[in-house]
């Protein structure tokens, strides 16, 4: 049986890199004679933080084409493409409309074309149908339809649904996957309030909860030994930051405001006799276009005892974050996928809400309370919140290993079903 795994645009975002490293070692896990071809944005630098060798996308070379097209034409032709490709695309994959006679770049049926190999295609998850992402985001699904390939999508959020658009493409698509399945409830919701097909949709869990913690053969690098050595010194509570942006009007806040309510818990939590890491699961390595350590690096003028709080710098990969979380008391995650991978190697985290996904995953894993709304950040009553955590870490300690047990044990079960649909459809 041979897959393709798409959708992880870059593992330059751990969480991505997460996602897509707890699905192949799944998949390992239960049947090692899978093979498993991966395909991102960025090849060179995922396949090194992810330790595998990795595709690069097609459909992403196609569009960086179109949007570096010069003159009159050019610009012509960019317009044209975002106002029209994605009904062009949807018109082939239903051979239904005028719009199907109209032809498309080489890039697409090239793309297409490279599909045939495979026995089925899935949709890697996370938050990756998002109304803001725009309807670009449905051109591996279409082109995967125009294949006649069986597609599943794996341990997705979806949603908010605000764009007649992209309603419209979400609908189409998620109705005709073999299979939806969401990593949490909030989305199915959301769906059912905006009339989106959810007939394919299933209950699963996120993909990250399934990196196995590689204990046999892990070892740590220089950089990994030195964060570790520090956390040996003190105890130590974990943070990430982000850029808000798109979420910050949507949220009605500011980056600033963000920024000044983070480091008022970061000075309670020094005062409490603690050492603050701030972790980065999102770097500019490879072009990618999210760097959260200067945020990280910004909040440090807030900070009363900036002696107590480091910024670490170095480009590690989501595995690496796995064992230096594991070793602190707390993390405080704006990225949600930093508290999946702090709770995943032991360690509780408090996760902040700026989207939905965040309070879904945490009512599923069965510890809502540890979701936070940001306007508790802004307001700040987070600083209560993480002191009384840290007041009860032995009884949360042993609540968070029993769920996180069951949450890997569904995820496997839930990567075991697709297989066994996939070996029955051929």
């Amino acid at each position: 049986m041979k897959l393709l795994i798409l959708g992880n645009h870059t593992c330059g975002n751990r969480g991505d890199s997460a996602i897509l490293r707890g699905l192949i070692d799944a998949i390992t896990t239960i049947d090692e004679s899978v093979d498993v071809d991966v395909m991102s944005r960025y090849p060179v630098s995922s396949a090194w933080l992810l330790g595998r060798p990795v595709m690069g996308d097609g459909l992403y070379k196609q569009m960086k084409q179109h949007n570096n097209a010069v003159g009159l034409m050019g610009r012509v032709k960019k317009v044209l493409r975002r106002k029209y490709q994605h009904q062009v695309l949807l018109a082939k994959a239903t051979d239904n409309g005028r719009l199907r006679n109209i032809s498309i770049p080489q890039g697409f049926i090239d793309f297409v074309k490279s599909l045939q190999k495979y026995d089925a295609i899935i949709q890697v998850g996370g938050s990756f149908f998002v109304d803001l992402y725009g309807v670009s985001q449905f051109e591996h699904a279409l082109c995967s339809f125009m294949a006649k390939k069986p597609v599943y999508m794996i341990g997705h959020s979806v949603g908010p649904f605000q764009d007649p658009q992209f309603n419209h493409l979400a609908s189409y698509v998620f109705g005709n996957v073999e299979s939806l399945i969401l990593r949490e409830t909030v989305s199915l919701k959301l769906m059912n309030q905006s009339n989106i097909d959810s007939s394919k949709v299933e209950q699963g869990v996120d993909t990250a909860w399934l990196v196995d913690h590689h204990n046999d053969s892990f070892v740590p690098n220089y950089a990994v030994n030195h964060w570790l050595n520090t956390i040996k010194r003190k105890k130590t509570v974990a943070i990430t930051l982000r850029e808000l942006a798109p979420f910050d009007k949507r949220l009605g806040t500011t980056q600033q405001a963000y920024e000044q309510a983070f480091a008022a818990v970061v000075n309670r939590v020094i005062e409490e006799g603690y050492q603050v890491l701030a972790l980065s699961t999102c770097t500019g390595i490879d072009s990618y276009n999210k760097d959260d350590r200067m945020v990280a690096l910004n909040l440090r003028q807030y900070v009363n005892d900036p002696e107590q709080y480091h910024v670490v710098m170095d480009e590690l990969n989501d595995l690496e974050m796995g064992k230096i979380l594991g070793e602190c008391e707390l993390t405080v995650g704006t990225r949600l996928h930093s508290a999946i991978i702090s709770m995943n190697f032991g360690t509780p985290a408090i996760a902040i809400n700026y989207e939905h996904k965040s309070a879904g995953i945490m009512q599923q894993l069965g510890l809502p309370e540890m979701a936070i709304e940001i306007r508790q950040l802004l307001n700040g009553s987070l600083q209560s919140v993480v002191a009384d955590v840290l007041g009860q870490l032995p009884a949360i300690n042993e609540r968070l290993a029993h769920a996180v047990r069951a949450e890997r044990e569904d995820g496997l079960r839930m990567v075991e079903s697709v297989l066994t649909r996939i070996k029955e459809g051929k």
